[in-house]
């Protein structure tokens, strides 16, 4: 499958780098095709991540075989207005928040196949989680869902659920990084160096969140990590003294409050 990355910003980034990571994964591109009208933007890309940058969008639709459209929210209209008479049977697939499948549907030809999906930047690193509402994509929807795959895991979501989900999983990389830096900070204030506690907090990240994900029962590594009279057991009755539920569900509400205002 050939993809058409319509834009060249952060997610299209992600994406690119994803798919270019190197050995054999079901659903990878052959070809990842980019336009964007800084043109430059799209060639940089392109050379870091064995793509193929085109003159125009007419170049694009015409070399891909789905198109990924990766521009910012209020652009999304503009874009598929143009790219709408130039489809064909190419199925569209939109990474923009805040658009919904009818406006998408709204914007393109009679008939045109469209799903969203949202990524996080984790892709980069094939380990992106993937939202996915199939939309109208009919039977390309397999094939999107596998194209996605080769980058992280795809999770179909009811449309309806879509912000809420974006907010708990494609908001996340955000999340994590101003928790890391604020665990660095505690670190330094007691007595580390700044490097090493930004280190300390990033690996225990990293290992904590693949331990919680195979463990798959999150009561039980909470109850084998916080030992009565730990250490963990400590610092998580702070955290629970501090309300870090409602601060997390404050957080998750205000992230899918603001999808609506977008576009």
């Amino acid at each position: 499958m050939n993809v058409g990355l319509l834009g060249a910003g952060h997610i299209a980034r992600a994406l690119a780098e994803g798919w270019s990571l190197p050995g054999e994964r079901r659903g990878s591109p052959e070809r990842v095709v980019l336009f964007d009208l800084d043109r430059d933007r799209a060639e940089t890309l392109a050379a870091a991540t064995g793509g193929t940058a085109v003159a125009s969008l007419a170049d694009l639709v015409q070399a891909s075989d789905v198109v990924v459209v990766a521009v910012r929210p209020p652009d999304v209209r503009g874009a598929l207005a143009d790219a709408g008479p130039l489809l064909g049977g190419r199925a569209v697939v939109s990474v923009a928040a805040g658009v919904s499948l009818e406006e998408l549907q709204r914007a393109l030809p009679a008939g045109a196949r469209v799903g969203r999906i949202m990524p996080n930047v984790a892709a980069a690193l094939g380990l992106g989680v993937f939202l996915f509402v199939p939309g109208s994509l009919g039977d390309g929807r397999e094939a999107v869902a596998d194209l996605f795959g080769a980058a992280g895991t795809v999770v179909e979501v009811e449309e309806a659920r879509f912000d809420v989900a974006t907010a708990v999983a494609g908001c996340m990389p955000g999340y994590v990084a101003r928790l890391v830096e604020a665990f660095a900070d505690a670190g330094a204030a007691r007595g580390l160096s700044r490097a090493t506690a930004e280190m300390l907090a990033a690996a225990g990240v990293h290992g904590a969140a693949a331990y919680v994900a195979a463990a798959g029962d999150l009561a039980a590594v909470t109850a084998a990590a916080a030992t009565p009279g730990g250490m963990t057991a400590a610092g998580i009755a702070a955290l629970e003294a501090h309300d870090i539920d409602g601060t997390v569900d404050a957080a998750v509400g205000a992230a899918a409050e603001q999808a609506t205002r977008l576009a």
